[in-house]
């Protein structure tokens, strides 16, 4: 604090995720009196930046797809958190695809909200016999989706489902009965 001014400056660098507010008392002494006004309280607010990237809850999430499956069918919930400022822009995620591995037999088999993370089946056509998993990376970014961003993937196995008719591997045999 300056002695003349009564301006406050910093002597280090603020960080709002480890001490949001700062609480201290000062008083004023009147030059050559040395009599102290009473103290008063100041409390300064760390105003937040956005100096916080959206962390997914782990680097993999693994989930299970039945073949055959129903469009809008909900296949697995992935979630990301920013610890800058809650409820605020800084700390606002949206989610989005950046890629599907492999792209058939649709380049968007595979939709997510973007606010809530869950990723549903968008098309027809998983097919385990052809295509048995799928990999995708998906982005959490903060500022309600124009800032820092942070990713992950999911890897999706795609299930067994009865979609085969049975076949004999012998050849045909015919019985006669007296």
């Amino acid at each position: 604090m300056d002695r003349i001014t009564g301006n406050l400056y910093l002597t280090q660098p603020l960080d709002r995720e480890r001490e949001d507010r700062y609480m201290f008392q000062v008083h004023a002494v009147a030059e050559g009196s040395g009599n102290a006004e009473d103290p008063i309280d100041v409390i300064v607010k760390v105003i937040d930046q956005n100096d916080n990237k959206p962390t997914f809850a782990q680097n993999t999430f693994l989930g299970e797809v039945p073949e055959a499956s129903p469009t809008d069918l909900e296949v697995i919930k992935v979630e990301a958190t920013d610890i800058d400022q809650p409820n605020t822009a800084n700390s606002d995620i949206r989610y989005r695809l950046i890629s599907q591995e492999p792209q058939l037999p649709s380049d968007f088999l595979f939709v997510i909200n973007p606010v809530t993370g869950v990723i549903r089946v968008n098309a027809s056509g998983l097919d385990r016999e052809k295509y048995p998993t799928y990999t995708l990376v998906v982005q959490a970014a903060d500022m309600a989706g124009e800032g820092l961003t942070g990713e992950a993937k999911v890897i999706l196995t795609v299930t067994e489902s009865n979609d085969n008719a049975p076949a004999s591997t012998q050849p045909s045999v015919s019985t006669t009965y007296f």
